[in-house]
């Protein structure tokens, strides 16, 4: 008993110290599209891209057990084989993301990391992560499908991803594929695991309406299962740039479905509307096969047409693979004299090096003081300190020594000149004073009444 208790106090430790971190995603640097995907059942409602993501994990933010989640609205799944990917830096595993695809449950796939033990206090690390990934543009009944087929249209398109509070945006331009619009629509889309996939299928226009139709599918393969509990029936009026329904109206109709063929009976569908169904199908992972669909409808105006049409699928998979590159962040510090801290990214080549170098410019504080010699040159020297102390700075100025010399003049006012010395450094000062005047007293006699002085 003392043993469970040690362990749930050790489970509930870890619950608690174990955190959400936002911000290691902090970059959406491109979207490529790749033409080049082809499996053996023709996507025709699959956008495929590769997503490429900056990432970055500190060592004094993020702890070991510590999640963070990287949130793709829109995205239908990843095309590839893996379930997860490793943001590794010099071949470290940092953190491991596990790939969760939305599908027809969720409007948005997600990656979501944990840290590893190989991340310190004093480990930062960086790099980028290529994710391929499938847009969802519609190809299902679903709610999750029909929410996601709203999200872009022909030409560039905003495509933005969530960390946290973080968005991340790139742009892309989206090429519409319009030329099923007035046709029969088939789309058949893998699920991650690549033994399911959505089969849907939206019947023909009739422009004035229908009177009644036949709509589905079915394979006589003895792999191909059809699961009924999954089926997604509608009309609808409004179909996107690849030709898929935005929106789903209930209608009446009648449902038959076995584990090998899946149909609906309908009867008046307004002008405007076109039937659709889908359904979720286990299928053959090793051979090929055939999928029939059923395409049988009279329109009001009293035409009737049937359009049965044959899929065939044998193309092997050509899925691809997560990457992620990284380097080592290293801070170093410097001291400046000045009073604004600064920061500087040393060169890096990321094919070539394994370490990025940030220099942090720290400020430190000063004092100066002025000392004299006798010379020629003034003289600078910094006594330097570290972070938190005072840096000296010596100034050290030449000083000439001087000699006065006192003379008089004529002139009733002084003046000093100053002769420099640049040889010997002993300047000649002369300052030039007024003579003194000597006074002389001589006493007369005269015949006034009072005293008189008078100076000459």
């Amino acid at each position: 008993m003392k043993k469970l208790y040690l362990l749930y106090l050790l489970a509930s430790f870890t619950t608690v110290i174990s955190k959400e971190v936002t911000g290691v995603f902090n970059q959406f640097n491109s979207l490529i599209w790749s033409y080049t995907y082809r499996a053996r059942y023709e996507e025709i409602s699959t956008l495929t891209a590769k997503a490429q993501l900056e990432w970055a994990l500190d060592g004094t933010i993020a702890s070991p057990g510590d999640t963070f989640t990287l949130v793709m609205p829109c995205v239908y799944k990843f095309m590839t084989y893996e379930t997860s990917v490793q943001l590794t830096a010099n071949s470290i595993a940092y953190a491991t993301c596990d790939f969760d695809a939305g599908e027809d449950t969720k409007s948005f796939s997600s990656l979501k990391c944990t840290v590893t033990d190989e991340l310190t206090e004093d480990t930062s690390v960086f790099g980028s992560v290529i994710l391929p990934i499938a847009f969802n543009v519609g190809g299902s009944g679903s709610k999750s499908t029909i929410t996601d087929s709203k999200c872009f249209s022909s030409g560039y398109n905003t495509v933005t991803f969530f960390d946290g509070n973080n968005q991340l945006s790139t742009t892309a331009n989206f090429l519409p594929r319009r030329e099923l619009a007035f046709g029969l629509v088939v789309s058949q889309r893998l699920s991650m695991s690549l033994d399911t996939m959505t089969n849907f299928v939206m019947s023909t226009p009739c422009f004035m309406g229908y009177q009644s139709g036949k709509l589905g599918f079915t394979s006589n393969d003895d792999d191909f299962e059809i699961d009924c509990s999954s089926i997604h029936v509608g009309i609808t009026n409004e179909i996107n740039d690849w030709s898929m329904p935005v929106s789903s109206v209930p209608f009446d109709h009648t449902i038959r479905c076995t584990s090998r063929a899946l149909y609906i009976e309908f009867k008046t569908i307004p002008a405007g509307y076109r039937p659709f169904v889908d359904a979720i199908v286990q299928i053959p992972t090793t051979e090929p096969f055939f999928v029939k669909y059923t395409n049988e409808f009279a329109c009001v105006n009293g035409i009737y047409t049937s359009i049965p049409f044959t899929s065939f699928f044998s193309q092997p998979i050509l899925y691809d693979e997560a990457l992620a590159i990284g380097a080592d962040l290293v801070r170093t510090t410097s001291t400046v004299i000045g009073s604004i801290t600064r920061t500087t990214t040393l060169p890096f080549i990321s094919r070539l090096q394994k370490t990025k170098t940030i220099l942090v410019l720290e400020p430190i504080p000063t004092t100066t003081v002025t000392t004299s010699h006798h010379g020629f040159d003034t003289w600078y020297y910094t006594k330097k300190a570290t972070i938190g102390d005072t840096a000296t700075v010596f100034i050290d100025v030449p000083q000439h020594t001087a000699t006065t010399l006192t003379t008089y003049w004529q002139e009733s006012s002084t003046a000093t000149t100053t002769y420099f010395d640049d040889i010997d450094l002993v300047d000649t000062v002369i300052v030039k004073i007024p003579y003194p005047n000597p006074t002389i007293i001589t006493t007369q006699f005269w015949s006034g009444k009072y005293l008189t002085t008078e100076t000459h």
